[in-house]
């Protein structure tokens, strides 16, 4: 209720499901889960179940949809696993309540020697405190490699154009979404 009152984005992305359900049920406003992927698809503790994602719908909220390791239960995540991960929230919550919340940094990542081995050194370091999530690994970037590109919405809005998405759906998923949600909760 005061971060609502406060106008703040209530945002249960890193919630359990039961937090997650129960603030959803206390929100007198929509919600978003700014980014996440769908656990039907990949069963990682970092998605959320379709329970979830049909309450953020009902209550007006938003879903966006990550570029992260946990689209895939092994191995590196690719485009197709981005709009996988889309299309199943869209045939959950509708087009209106469906984004894209990339988790991670929004210019390319340049993958030379010393990313390699900055990023190595970092999953092994959050293995060690313990708090690394399934599906980390020292291989597995934290971006999708055929998104990895400053152009990477224009590139995701051409792949879903060639799946038969609109042209209004598509800039639903890229921002529209967000923003409606963002200017209600900030209103």
């Amino acid at each position: 209720e005061r971060a609502e009152d406060t106008r703040l984005l209530v945002d249960p992305s890193h919630s359990s499901t039961r937090t997650c359900l129960d603030a959803l049920k206390a929100a007198r406003r929509p919600l978003a889960i700014t980014h996440t992927g769908c656990m039907a698809i990949a069963d990682n503790p970092r998605n959320k179940t379709d329970v979830e994602l049909r309450a953020v719908a009902e209550g007006g909220g938003v879903v966006g949809i990550y570029f992260m390791p946990f689209l895939r239960e092994e191995g590196q995540p690719m485009a197709h696993d981005v709009i996988r991960h889309i299309e199943h929230a869209l045939d959950v919550c509708g087009e209106d309540h469906v984004g894209i919340g990339t988790d991670g940094r929004v210019g390319q990542v340049v993958v030379d020697e010393a990313y390699r081995e900055m990023f190595a050194g970092m999953i092994r370091q959050r293995r060690e405190a313990g708090i690394s999530a399934p599906g980390e690994h020292e291989d597995v970037h934290i971006f999708v490699p055929d998104l990895n590109t400053p152009r990477r919405y224009q590139k995701l809005g051409s792949l879903l154009a060639q799946r038969g998405h609109g042209r209004a759906r598509i800039e639903k998923l890229l921002g529209r979404n967000m923003l409606r949600v963002m200017e209600q909760a900030w209103a």
